[in-house]
């Protein structure tokens, strides 16, 4: 099986996580750099962070939660649709960050 680029892997792992349920919003995890080039260059780039290193894969994402949502239970899921978001047989960690708990509309 061919193995996918991290630019091929981020987008489908965007549309995976935020197909979790529990997920209210999705950041960026990549560097401030990489963001920063891109928004001179105006180009969009991906939300999830992919790093291919030594034979591995090292994704995260950064996610934000509804408070009235369990966060251990919701980023549970996210990690394991991010690993799922790739069509290899790559190993990956996926870091799950939880950055905000959003307060649902009154």
């Amino acid at each position: 099986m061919t193995r996918n680029t991290a630019a091929e892997l981020a987008p489908r792992i965007d549309l995976a996580v935020t197909a979790v349920e529990g997920v209210r919003e999705s950041y960026s995890a990549r560097p401030v750099v990489a963001r920063a080039v891109e928004r001179v260059a105006d180009v969009e780039g991906s939300l999830a962070a992919v790093e291919d290193v030594e034979g591995a894969r090292a994704i995260t994402v950064c996610i934000g939660v509804s408070e009235l949502d369990d966060a251990a239970t919701v980023a549970g899921a996210v990690a394991a649709a991010a690993r799922g978001a790739g069509d290899d047989d790559v190993p990956a960690s996926v870091r799950v960050r939880v950055a905000r708990l959003v307060a649902p509309a009154s």
